[in-house]
């Protein structure tokens, strides 16, 4: 048989002790320090590929926990819990939101009571993320940059893998102080700023929870300034939550 003609040292692996063989105490530190060395890059590779398939964990919070996170920088009370508590639900997805989950945010109220504070409190949040957006910049920007501008806007913003503490890959808007502008002017064209950019955000298909507004106005001056076809929009894309009438404001000093 052809096996029986291969010396046993080459048909197989022997592996040798080599026990008669005396190492001194320098000599025994080296070869564990060579083991410990091997083993640690084994260990370090091993976790590197692991990290190659793992899942990102992102923090997740509570209503009830960024109720106190949100305490130590404003004032709750009986004036506006409701209000608060309601958009701190809404911001976890909590099932106790009185509202719909898949719409975006439509906060009404009088100067002073805490919306554009409150939103800010949010621009980063694992519902979904956005930015703040000023109406009145809004107008001055589409004065600048004319439909540029307005495309720009009627769009969410794609953003760098990691840069979201959440782990979004792209953020909404939260268009402040709706009313606040007037009818932009770009070469003699002339246009409603926020009532385009609104509807365009409606025909883009935009998720309703990217898009959130905070006004001064009454539901009659929105409709006046903006006509029936804007406020049918913002009844469907929005919730819309109502401040208290001549509630103080919030923030603590």
């Amino acid at each position: 048989m052809l096996d029986e003609q291969i010396p046993q040292s080459q048909n197989q692996i022997v592996t040798e002790n080599f026990n008669e063989i005396e190492l001194d105490e320098i000599e025994i530190e080296e070869a564990l320090r060579l083991a410990r060395e091997r083993k640690h890059y084994r260990l370090k590779e091993i976790a590197y590929r692991e990290s190659l398939t793992r899942k990102p964990v992102y923090p997740a919070y509570t209503a009830d926990e960024l109720e106190g996170f949100y305490k130590n920088k404003f004032e709750i009370d009986e004036e506006n819990r409701e209000v608060v508590l309601n958009i701190l639900q809404y911001f976890t997805s909590d099932p106790r939101f009185n509202g719909n989950l898949e719409k975006g945010l439509f906060l009404m109220g009088g100067v002073g009571v805490g919306k554009t504070t409150l939103m800010r409190f949010f621009c980063r949040n694992q519902k979904r993320s956005f930015k703040i957006e000023s109406c009145r910049e809004a107008e001055s920007k589409f004065a600048q940059d004319g439909d540029e501008y307005l495309h720009k806007l009627s769009h969410n913003i794609p953003i760098a893998i990691n840069s979201d503490p959440f782990g979004h890959t792209e953020i909404g808007f939260c268009f402040d102080d709706l009313g606040t502008e007037a009818n932009g002017k770009h070469f003699g064209k002339e246009k409603n700023v926020m009532a385009e950019i609104l509807l365009n955000r409606y025909d883009n298909d935009l998720p309703y929870a990217s898009t959130h507004v905070t006004t001064n106005l009454t539901a009659n001056e929105i409709k006046e300034q903006y006509g029936s076809r804007v406020t049918d929009r913002i009844r469907e894309m929005f919730n819309i939550i109502q401040f208290p009438v001549n509630a103080k404001s919030r923030r603590k000093k």
